[in-house]
């Protein structure tokens, strides 16, 4: 079985949302933009025990503004002199909830025994992914059921009400629905993972689960052989002459062991059990111990947090392997390691019907393909979905390559900044980083740098590419280029960097980025970095001269040699040197362009700082 669509109103934080899957669902997001609150819905629908969490603020509340009342004209107030300013009347805002929260989800691709359970609600299949509203369809037309969750609150009863229906046979407008049964919902084959923590033979977790579920008898008669063997050696305990003489020391002050009980108490009279004596009270305080490495018997928690998160979704999966089925996956990997993320994605994702996952980790992303990604993010504090187009041209094609080796890094980063290569990120994220605390790091603003490609394919000819790419995804795009020159080449690529992206970036004329590197710093300082770079078997660039041919000799060097983080380590090695000033121009016009209400120019052009006087 699989989702076709889901569509959302009202609920939570989404006003509006239309999600058309292809075939499994990898769900990335910037902060706040409703992943979970988009599996939340999905599993109201769906998962009978998850209508039973409904709370007044899943219905969707939004700021309206009300028209300000127009200015009276009554004759008897006093007029108002003509040079006086007249302020108009601000318009009032206000909260707003919705009527109802509605979540319908179309499935299709079910097994002989759901369908005929799904008989007589069952609708043809649009190629789109909608239930078709045609009143006849093809008779090789593939077959879907629509589900709907709907919730209201009850102003004068003060409670919510929930109902889960059939929309084929269902009138909400006029109250009328036809309820889907508890039984039906059962039978689907729908699993939520949850990831707690493993290994627990208490009643309702996810070992005791599947105990029950491959032996429940086997199960019980072991805990009874536990229950007994507990009891025994407690017995013994109890008996124990230690135990005992302490006991009677105890019940001997103030002679507490005649007060408490109508006859005499001693020693006989007092055992020791767990709780209630049950044996689910005995059950919830044991925890699970591995013997790993040369550690000893250490308790899960010793272990540290991958061992105990591999456990959890190892025992989740185990829960899960229900053929065909649609599996919800909420924050998945958040404590994994980078490789078991990717394997446990790849393995969910081949053994379900179809898995939606949600994700902070660019590793589980890389077991899903590029069209298999739903990225959602928030603009204007308005939430929305993005996914790749299906791609058929060559070129395309090619640069979907760069969703690998760059984007998928800045997966949940609301902005991206381009530039023309590796050696761009490398040089000026290092000054990025070496700035002092008081300077926010362009993290700081939601910007991850990226490269149009990943050696010598990159330059200004490749960031559109990249640029669409980015754009498709919903990520707000800037641009970091060179200026080498002006002609027409440079400016039909300019033309096209901009159609791709938010906003340009453009250095000084004839600044490419070794030159941003000395652009602006004291010269004898740019010639003691120069000398450094000796140790790196290559004769020093400047060979300590500081005049024009030394400085752009150093950046024809660094160019060629890909030195740029060599050089600016050597710059920095004292401690005492100044940052590159066009670097840090180039990090400031970038947060401030990375805003989402930036109303500035479109192509801002770098300017040159001013030389440091010799001194």
């Amino acid at each position: 079985m699989r989702v076709t669509r889901l569509l959302i109103e009202g609920f939570r934080g989404w006003e509006h949302l239309d999600v058309r899957p292809r075939e499994h669902v990898l769900l990335a997001a910037v902060p706040r933009a409703g992943r979970t609150d988009l599996l939340a819905a999905l599993a109201r629908a769906l998962d009978p025990n998850s209508s039973r969490g409904a709370a007044l603020s899943d219905l969707h509340q939004k700021w309206v503004t009300d028209p300000a009342a127009e200015p009276g004209t009554d004759a008897a107030e006093p007029e108002t002199d003509a040079a006086e300013d007249v302020q108009e009347a601000a318009p009032s805002r206000r909260l707003e909830r919705v009527a109802a929260a509605q979540v319908e989800v179309t499935l299709t691709d079910f097994d002989a025994d759901v369908q005929q359970l799904l008989d007589g609600v069952l609708e043809p299949l649009e190629p789109d992914g909608r239930a078709s509203a045609a009143s006849e369809a093809p008779a090789d037309a593939a077959l879907c059921v629509r589900l709907a969750y709907r919730l209201t609150y009850d102003e004068a009863a003060e409670s919510l009400e929930s109902v889960v229906y059939f929309p084929a046979r269902s009138n909400p407008e006029l109250g009328q629905y036809h309820r889907v049964p508890a039984s039906t919902r059962r039978a689907l084959p729908v699993v939520v993972l949850d990831t707690g923590l493993p290994l627990q033979l208490r009643a309702g977790m996810g070992l005791r689960r599947i105990l029950d579920d491959r032996d429940a008898k086997a199960a019980t008669a072991a805990f009874d052989m536990l229950a007994l063997a507990v009891e025994e050696a407690v017995t013994q305990l109890s008996a124990d002459t230690a135990i005992t003489e302490a006991v009677d020391a105890v019940l001997a002050v103030g002679g507490a062991g005649t007060l408490i009980g109508d006859t005499p108490v001693t020693a006989e009279q007092v055992g020791f059990r767990a709780e209630d004596g049950s044996v689910a009270a005995l059950l919830r305080t044991l925890r699970a111990a591995l013997h790993l490495d040369n550690g000893g018997m250490l308790g899960l928690a010793q272990h540290g947090s991958t061992v105990s998160a591999v456990l959890a979704m190892a025992e989740a999966m185990l829960l899960a392997t229900v053929p065909g089925a649609v599996v919800l996956a909420d924050d998945f990997g958040d404590q994994l390691d980078a490789s078991a993320t990717e394997h446990l994605a790849s393995l969910l994702r081949s053994r379900s019907g179809q898995v939606w996952l949600s994700t902070r980790r660019p590793e589980a992303a890389r077991a899903f393909e590029p069209t298999e990604v739903v990225r959602l993010v928030r603009h204007g504090g308005v939430r929305s979905h993005h996914q790749f187009t299906k791609i058929t041209d060559r070129k395309a094609l090619s640069a979907m390559r760069q969703w690998h080796t760059q984007l998928l890094a800045a997966l949940t980063a609301p902005v991206v900044a381009i530039t023309e290569g590796p050696h761009d990120v490398a040089a000026i994220g290092m000054v990025d980083r070496r700035r002092p605390p008081a300077q926010l790091p362009l993290s700081a603003h939601g910007v991850r740098l990226v490269a149009a490609g990943t050696g010598g394919d990159g330059g200004t000819s490749q960031i559109p590419r990249i640029a669409d790419l980015a754009r498709q995804l919903g990520f707000r795009v800037l641009v970091l280029i060179d200026r080498d020159r002006d002609n027409q080449q440079t400016t039909d690529e300019l033309t096209k960097i901009q159609a791709s992206c938010d906003v340009v970036l453009r250095l000084p004329l004839g600044a490419a980025i070794e030159r941003a590197l000395v652009e602006g710093l004291p010269l004898p300082e740019v010639a003691a970095a120069s000398a450094a770079l000796t140790e790196y078997g290559i004769p020093d660039p400047m060979s300590g001269a500081t005049d024009e041919w030394a400085v752009s000799n150093l950046c024809k060097v660094i160019h060629k040699q890909g030195l740029h983080e060599q050089f600016l380590e050597a710059l920095y090695s004292d401690g005492k040197a100044q940052h590159p000033p066009l670097i840090l121009n180039a990090l400031a016009e970038l947060a401030r362009a990375a805003d989402p209400a930036y109303d500035g120019p479109q192509v801002i052009g770098l300017a040159l700082p001013s030389q440091p006087a010799a001194s």
